[in-house]
């Protein structure tokens, strides 16, 4: 397990549990802005996840979806033209969310934040038995995310 508290350290642990990504990548957060997904390393390794075959997976859920088009044209990009690997929810507002951020590549690595706002966080790779709940608590949350993020205008 190693901590970071820093943002150069949160990039490092998210570069580190991206690089252990081999078919599943899930990842919760606020609004990805403390992650920097556009950065072009991150880019171009979410986007030789997708083109990697079938079965690869990048799910994102976010509280707050209004940074991703201010912010991310890479990753909206990747949206659009990766939409069957790639798909960006936004969490049911009415519905109670973890304080915490996370992010789990398959099911046995896990990037954790105790909290959305701060970088504090620890990354725990090779250890499943840190996944298990993230994994339960990401998909309650994402079965009740009505509101899918389109790379399009039109959200054709």
């Amino acid at each position: 397990m190693t901590e970071f508290a820093t943002p150069s350290e949160l990039h490092a642990a998210f570069d580190a549990l991206l690089a252990r990504t081999h078919r599943q990548l899930r990842v919760y957060d606020s609004d990805l802005s403390l992650l920097d997904l556009d950065h072009l390393p991150r880019h171009a390794a979410l986007r030789a996840l997708c083109v990697a075959g079938s079965g690869h997976r990048i799910e994102l859920l976010l509280d707050n979806i209004h940074h991703l088009s201010r912010d991310c044209p890479r990753l909206m990009q990747l949206l659009r033209d990766f939409s069957h690997v790639l798909e960006i929810r936004q969490a049911d507002p009415d519905m109670p969310r973890p304080d915490q951020a996370f992010a789990m590549a398959d099911h046995h690595s896990a990037l954790i934040r105790a909290d959305k706002a701060a970088l504090r966080g620890v990354l725990s790779l090779d250890d499943p038995s840190r996944t298990v709940n993230l994994h339960q608590s990401f998909e309650a949350m994402w079965q009740r995310a009505q509101t899918h993020v389109s790379a399009t205008t039109l959200g054709l």
